[in-house]
């Protein structure tokens, strides 16, 4: 392989004989001629747990990040050189980066809407692009890698830019808090980038909303020197502060254009206007589209109406997500009734919860109180957290979601809007690390079918 003496020369690897094709960072998944980078954490049983996996493993090449005695073919990495930053010299060798337009998209709320409309307008303007996140790897109206985080890997990210991105004109990612503090997009250079909310979540991770907030800064570090951040013109907050940090963010084109249904709750509009702003900018073309052939991506504001009422399918897991969601429904159907179908993710931020319950205390008719992904926690525990903040209505609390959801269908009445809050795409419910078969989208169309029969 003509790349082998190179690849070699960076990891300073002496024997000729390696035949080195690939990287990986998951152990069951390297092979006799992969590199394979393994991050060990601090204390005895990480590196117990580290013995075990390699034991069992197969590499041509094995970095770790810290010394570790009697392990063969092993490099320790360089002083000089960070984690990150050794990766990168392998993956230009064995996965360049094909020539793209990199456009981020940061926020609490709405990456993968934005996401997924910066996709389809992409479509409408004649240019190629892929997207990259919470809904796997996506060309125009197509998945085609899923892999089950928000942002992939530094490793698997660079392996599907060159994998998928060859016939490509752009790629628009998701860009979560996390991976910009685990340095995932290094090396990479957006040509805009755009962050649509922030408000709180992931305290469990950050620990405070001050350190969240530093973390999604993170992003302006990969603007290219003549690239912008977008911000929604009405998230004026949002706006200031970062200001204070960068010069180089600006409001997006406000637009006056008659919206979808979709469009209607300002969230929407929000993500809407950053799309289009970044997508004129990226390829510097005022843009000729047809709104009515945007459509909402898997599981956000996925709707359908059932006589005269509506049920309504969102991902909204967020205290902020869920009052945009549900303040946007009682705008867009006054006069109807406002029924929420909810929970909260185990193992994960419980600061949010009672919020969550706040905010269904203010704006719905009828509350529904049932599980998401307990995950190892107790799922009765997660809704007793979530009902300490119900204090005003009413509310139903039922465990299991399948059984909540056919009760809030058997109660659904004339003028009411029912929303089902959290799942969105998602198709199993996690339990103690087991994904049990679920899809509140497939329950919606299982009903009305039923009902239409």
């Amino acid at each position: 392989m003509q790349s082998n003496h190179r690849l070699q020369k960076i990891l300073e690897i002496n024997q000729p004989d390696l035949n080195i094709l690939d990287i990986h960072w998951e152990a069951e998944k390297s092979d006799d001629h992969s590199v394979l980078f393994y991050k060990i954490g601090l204390g005895i049983d990480h590196e117990n747990k580290f013995r075990e996996r390699i034991s069992k493993a197969k590499f041509a090449w094995l970095i770790v990040n810290r010394p570790i005695e009697n392990l063969p073919h092993c490099s320790q990495i360089i002083v000089e050189l960070h984690w990150p930053e050794i990766q990168q010299k392998i993956m230009d060798v064995l996965y360049p980066i094909p020539h793209l337009k990199m456009i981020g998209i940061t926020g609490t709320n709405g990456k993968t809407t934005t996401t997924d409309l910066i996709l389809q307008l992409g479509h409408q303007i004649g240019k190629c692009g892929l997207s990259i996140g919470t809904l796997g790897v996506r060309t125009y109206g197509k998945t085609i890698e899923d892999f089950g985080l928000t942002s992939p890997s530094f490793i698997d990210l660079r392996k599907y830019l060159n994998k998928f991105g060859q016939d490509k004109d752009f790629c628009v990612m998701e860009v979560s808090s996390h991976a910009l503090v685990q340095e995932r997009f290094f090396g990479l250079t957006f040509d805009a980038a755009g962050w649509l909310s922030f408000s709180q979540d992931h305290l469990d991770y950050h620990k405070t909303l001050d350190e969240y907030f530093k973390s999604k800064c993170l992003i302006l570090n990969y603007l290219k020197s003549d690239a912008f951040l977008f911000v929604p013109a009405e998230q004026e907050k949002l706006y200031q502060d970062v200001s204070q940090v960068s010069q180089k963010v600006k409001k997006a084109l406000m637009t006056d254009l008659e919206l979808p249904l979709f469009f209607k709750t300002q969230f929407n509009k929000n993500n809407l206007e950053v799309a289009l702003t970044v997508i004129e900018v990226v390829f510097g073309q005022k843009l000729s589209i047809d709104l009515n052939k945007l459509n909402p991506p898997d599981g956000r504001f996925y709707i359908k109406k059932f006589k005269d009422s509506f049920i309504v399918v969102d991902f909204a897991h967020t205290p902020d997500a869920l009052e945009n969601i549900s303040q946007g429904l009682k705008s867009a159907f006054p006069g109807f009734k406002l029924k929420v179908l909810f929970g909260c993710g185990g193992d994960r931020d419980r600061t949010k919860r009672p919020l969550m319950g706040q905010i269904v205390d203010k704006y719905a008719d009828e509350i529904y109180v049932t599980s998401d992904n307990p995950r190892s926690e107790n799922p009765e525990q997660i809704i007793e957290d979530i009902i300490k903040g119900i204090k005003n209505k009413s509310y139903k609390k039922i465990i299991n979601r399948p059984e909540a959801v056919k009760i809030a269908f058997s109660e659904l009445e004339s003028n009411q809007v029912l929303l089902l809050a959290g799942k969105g795409h998602e198709n199993y419910i996690l339990i103690n690390g087991v994904k049990h078969p679920y899809s509140d989208i497939e329950e919606v169309e299982a009903f009305i079918n039923r009902k239409n029969t």
